[in-house]
């Protein structure tokens, strides 16, 4: 049993976007006479990146009383509607194709019979590329201003679309630190050289550096970053590697200015010799960074292949190393890990945002629930839980790399690379049908949600082929005839607007 009830102290070591989150969430979970300290250590920075979040970064802002016009001004913010995919398949120029955000409100969406979603099985099977039924795919492919991109997305479901955000990471942090500040949370600057356990393993307090008396505290956030000072440091709990199933391990970070009149609205994902490139546009510049394996490309070629895509004039930062994966438990008596300091994936899909902000609302959850005294069964089954959701990242982020493209090394490399068996079991059933969501629910278990659902694996396999036209096909035809007629008539309609080239909201796809 973990009794939180009448602590005095809760410090969360490290700044950052995962610091400040957390400190925010524990300054609501606790009562003013409980001290909420984040000590951050001043030599280390937080690199001022293009980042983007998933629709669960909206309701984190929500759920900490952020105004979000505020988050924009104070961010450098800019609207995220999805991810463009370019050359993941042919490498051609034109292989493009798109993860949107959708949400209900359209047939397409609304219409669910069977299990699945037939108006959009119907797609599948006759080859059409899925962000076609989003009405508000005109102001991507326009790119639209932000200001026109409020606009279409005040519609509501009528443009087919839900947003997050692109922000710099730097301008977040400082943001939600004066926002906690303000509410109450202490602010030290101090770096942290030892965290003191009893002999039951329950964290007692931080010694500082240069600061003879330690701190003493009653709960432990680590959000120390790559540190890893408490799960991975003191409590040396065993690592789960992905790189079995992940060939990604590096990174050169980089900015450059917008190569369109406005910020897109949608990260750009690039396919590149050994690995892939991001660029998430900001208000005032782009961030990007080269994610690559380290098998095929040291930091020297990785850069090479940055200015060659690019130009020149970017002066990439600092590679940074990484091995994908997470610690096995997360939550240990006292002290949890949060962020980088428990796990790290290949940034696509913006899922380490994601997985962060959802492990944080389950620990509030359950903390709250309990009223600050929770069962140790409860506790691995948080474990449990969030070993599941990082499994579905990795199962989800692998099946990006599943399509027909085999021009270099890497890309043959990765084809041959086993898929993990989760997955692997997923892509046979995907061979017969259309990802659903009874396939993805082991994944979000014990009250977690589930990051990426069944549409958002859609969006992907469809491209890729990873589900053929012939398995919405087949699923199709056990519906009843009044169904598939339906279906049908959508079809022709949407053929109609594609061969007029209005896919615009002002064209009627009813079916």
């Amino acid at each position: 049993m973990l009794n939180l009830r009448n602590i005095s102290r809760a410090v969360v070591v490290g700044g950052g976007t995962s610091g400040w989150f957390a400190a925010l969430a524990l300054r609501r979970m606790f009562a003013p006479s409980t001290e909420v300290r984040v000590i951050e250590s001043p030599a280390i920075g937080i690199a001022g990146l293009g980042e983007g979040g998933l629709l669960n970064l909206l309701d984190a802002l929500r759920r900490n009383g952020i105004d979000l016009t505020e988050f924009v001004q104070e961010t450098g913010a800019a609207f995220k509607l999805g991810v463009s995919y370019e050359g993941w398949r042919t490498g051609a120029e034109d292989d493009h194709y798109y993860h949107l955000f959708g949400r209900p409100g359209l047939q397409e969406t609304d219409w669910m019979e069977a299990g699945f979603h037939p108006l959009i099985s119907g797609m599948v099977h006759e080859g059409i590329e899925l962000h076609r039924y989003v009405p508000g795919f005109a102001a991507i492919a326009g790119n639209a201003s932000q200001r026109d991109a409020l606009a279409m997305l005040r519609l509501g479901a009528s443009s087919g679309l839900s947003a997050s955000f692109h922000f710099d990471s730097h301008r977040l942090g400082d943001y939600l630190r004066r926002v906690a500040v303000s509410r109450g949370v202490v602010h030290q600057q101090a770096r942290v050289d030892e965290l003191l356990c009893d002999e039951q393993g329950m964290a007692r307090a931080v010694r500082l550096e240069g600061v003879e008396e330690p701190l003493a505290l009653g709960l432990l956030i680590d959000a120390s970053g790559f540190a890893r000072l408490g799960i991975g440091g003191k409590l040396g709990v065993r690592w789960r590697s992905f790189s079995e199933h992940l060939l990604l391990d590096g990174v050169v970070p980089f900015r450059m200015p917008h190569p369109q009149p406005n910020p897109s609205l949608v990260t750009r994902a690039i396919a590149m010799p050994s690995g892939w490139m991001w660029q998430m546009p900001l208000v005032e510049r782009v961030g990007g960074g080269y994610v690559f394996s380290s098998a095929h490309a040291d930091e020297a070629q990785a850069i090479y292949e940055i200015h060659r895509r690019v130009g020149p004039g970017v002066e990439p930062m600092r590679a940074l190393k990484f091995e994908p994966g997470h610690f096995e438990q997360v939550w240990v008596g006292n002290v949890m890990a949060l962020g980088l300091a428990s796990g790290f994936v290949d940034p696509l899909e913006s899922s380490l945002l994601g997985q962060m902000l959802e492990q944080l609302r389950n620990f509030e959850r359950i903390v709250t629930a309990g009223g600050g005294v929770v069962p140790g069964r409860v506790i691995e089954g948080f474990n449990e839980a969030n070993a599941r959701c990082w499994s579905g990242i990795r199962d989800f982020l692998r099946m990006h790399y599943d399509g027909p493209r085999r021009d270099t090394a890497f890309w043959r490399d990765f084809a041959d690379l086993p898929p993990p068996p989760g997955y692997a079991e997923l892509r046979q059933c995907f061979q017969r049908r259309t990802p659903r969501p009874i396939d993805l629910q082991n994944y979000a278990i014990h009250g977690w949600q589930g990051i990426f659902h069944a549409l958002n694996w859609l969006f992907v396999a469809a491209p890729l082929g990873v589900v053929p036209r012939e398995a919405a096909a087949a699923e199709l035809q056990g519906l009843p005839s009044a169904s598939r007629a339906r279906v049908a008539a959508y079809i022709t309609r949407m053929r109609e607007l594609g061969a007029a080239g209005d896919f615009s909201s002002k064209g009627d796809r009813s079916a």
